[in-house]
């Protein structure tokens, strides 16, 4: 096993989402950490979308709690103000029979918008936005050197921590064969998402809804904190795995068109005419499988992987794969 023989090592994260940030901040004190983000904002699936003057959450629209280490984090986001529960209802709908869930699940949603979490994290790290990292090159000092996509060098660092999506970590030149050969093997779901902004109310009973039996299988409405009362409604769907792989490669024109129709459908309501909307394909959504295991971390290579595909698709999972990484990391480096 191999041990970095300094007293603050130089760590460079590759992604900006919530498991990225969560590892950096966690490392404080103990490593001088370097966060790089190939978009021109952090967040990942926390980041906001804009289309046009209006704006909604990008990918999630709220999370759960199971783990005691992530409700204390939680916990501390609400003290802070920029957590809050989730305030609606939550509905299983089949073409329009609204359907109760009858159950005590406790959700959660950022305020005013899902990326201030990564965005409250972000702004105790050193983060470098608009820089796409695609090579790491391991030196004969067992240190490591990077490069971005236009070859340009960026920095000597001790470890490198990949915390992107399963699929991107295959684009990176470099990467040793005992992370590659396992990341491989992750699949990912494919998701079409639209946004919807509506000239007037369209009055239903609910506020986000599990669709069945439908090309959709989440709409949920968006409300800006403050909005005037007389503000178009909007709504997020999001279509099912399947219909998404059916449409993969159609013009965006048709697709939302058919989300469009899928949606009054769902409803059972009449068409109501749209101020404006927006359509997004989510290449590589969800992982199917996941590692079963919170992170990856190859001592000998100085190198890990962590992200929400190691054991839970959902924000816990980012969150606490980022702090099992972190802890890697500090155990490594006593």
């Amino acid at each position: 096993m191999s041990q970095i023989p300094i007293k603050s090592p130089q760590v460079a994260i590759i992604g900006s989402g919530l498991a990225g940030l969560t590892c950096a901040t966690a490392l404080q004190g103990f490593a001088d950490v370097q966060v790089f983000e190939k978009s021109f904002f952090c967040g990942g699936r926390l980041s906001r979308y804009q289309f046009g003057e209006y704006s909604s959450n990008y990918g999630e629209q709220w999370f759960t709690i199971s783990n005691p280490l992530f409700l204390k984090l939680v916990n501390a986001w609400q003290a802070s103000g920029i957590v809050r529960p989730l305030d609606g209802w939550v509905v299983e709908l089949d073409k329009g029979q609204v359907l109760n869930l009858d159950d005590n699940t406790r959700r959660f949603t950022g305020y005013p918008y899902m990326h201030v979490i990564t965005d409250n994290l972000a702004r105790n790290c050193q983060l470098k936005l608009s820089t796409s990292i695609v090579e790491i090159e391991k030196m004969d000092t067992g240190q490591w050197r990077l490069f971005d996509d236009r070859g340009a060098y960026q920095g000597i660092y001790d470890i490198v921590i990949m915390a992107t999506a399963a699929h991107q970590l295959g684009s990176i030149s470099g990467i040793v064969d005992s992370i590659s050969s396992v990341v491989e093997k992750i699949d990912m779901t494919v998701c079409w998402e639209a946004m919807f902004a509506f000239e007037k109310p369209l009055n239903l009973p609910f506020d986000a809804a599990f669709v069945l039996d439908s090309p959709l299988s989440w709409a949920s409405r968006f409300r800006k904190a403050g909005a005037e009362n007389d503000a178009p409604e909007c709504w997020v769907v999001h279509s099912s795995h399947e219909w998404s792989l059916q449409y993969v490669t159609s013009f965006r024109g048709r697709v939302m068109h058919a989300l469009q129709n899928a949606f009054f459908e769902a409803c059972d309501i009449a068409p109501v005419k749209l101020v404006t909307s927006k359509t997004h394909l989510w290449k590589h959504a969800l992982p199917i499988n996941t590692l079963g295991e919170d992170c990856l971390f190859d001592e000998n290579a100085a190198l890990g992987a962590c992200g929400d595909w190691c054991t839970a698709p959902r924000i816990e999972g980012a969150v606490l794969s980022g702090f099992s990484m972190a802890d890697r990391i500090m155990k490594f480096i006593k």
